[in-house]
């Protein structure tokens, strides 16, 4: 499996459509302490964004992504309505997002120049301007479809990056990551890590924390939790799941999803059944 492929199995990511349509005047949108970030497509007319940094003029149809939580303003001439669609984007984890923290503060491509995206926004407004069963679900998921292909255009193109997607590109890091994601139910140490990206093992911390951002320990525990948490939306049963992702008592594993979630598994879990 692929590298990315392999992330979003673990780092999932979900789409919530909240605006279709045309949009003239202002719109606020908003931030929580929730770790959400929020994307804008826009298929035809002009807009501007503004936020705290700066005011964003997009006059050509674009997309629009601002990964991590940034409060701003739609700002579109009453005279000349944008055609647009916007969502939120939610990680599995509301607190940190190694995704979201791998990104940039905001990505904004032209379409014109950019045709992988096309299929996909041609399928989003085709339902955004249907009244059929299912519209909003399926608008959705092409959200997480285009979230998906940004981070594939992301990876591809080779520049300068920071976090998990430098981490990905790095020649020795990668090797490390990769075994790592294929084997989590291992218990790996970070001298087996080191191995697997033939460095020493303080060059490798080092490394590390320079590209990816966080020690090899902490990126080891939120991949675990994230993995563990797949399997407990599979129904699997606790002491199962501690095991598969490679620890060997549930109290240690219990204590490890606490410090990641501020919550147990079980209550993790219901939550998520009263949320749904």
């Amino acid at each position: 499996m692929d590298q990315l492929s392999s992330l979003l199995r673990q780092f999932s990511i979900s789409a919530g459509v909240f605006y279709s349509g045309q949009l003239c005047g202002l719109s606020d949108v908003a931030t929580g302490d929730e770790l959400v970030g929020h994307i804008h497509v826009l298929r035809s007319g002009s807009l501007s964004i503004q936020s705290k940094q700066q005011l964003l003029n997009v006059v050509a149809p674009s997309l629009i992504f601002f990964p991590q939580p940034q409060a701003h303003r739609l700002i579109v001439d009453e005279q000349q309505p944008a055609e647009l669609v916007c969502a939120t984007i939610r990680y599995d984890n509301a607190n940190h997002s190694a995704l979201a923290n791998a990104l940039p503060e905001q990505i904004v491509l032209s379409l014109s120049q950019h045709a992988q995206f096309a299929r996909t926004i041609e399928l989003l407004f085709s339902e955004a301007f249907e009244t059929d069963q299912g519209s909003l679900v399926i608008m959705d998921k092409l959200v997480e479809v285009l979230v998906t292909l940004l981070l594939r255009h992301s990876i591809n193109q080779q520049n300068k990056h920071s976090g998990l997607i430098a981490g990905l590109l790095h020649p020795k890091l990668s090797l490390a990551l990769a075994a790592l994601h294929k084997q989590t139910a291992f218990e790996h140490s970070v001298e087996w890590l080191a191995e697997q990206a033939a460095m020493s093992r303080t060059s490798f911390i080092e490394s590390f924390k320079q590209t990816i951002g966080c020690s090899p320990g902490d990126y080891l525990v939120e991949w675990k939790i994230n993995q563990a948490k797949q399997l407990l939306k599979l129904g699997k049963p606790i002491t199962w799941v501690a095991s598969e992702v490679g620890y060997q008592s549930v109290s240690g594993f219990t204590r490890a999803f606490r410090a990641n979630t501020n919550m147990s598994p079980k209550q993790w879990l219901d939550e998520r059944s009263s949320s749904n």
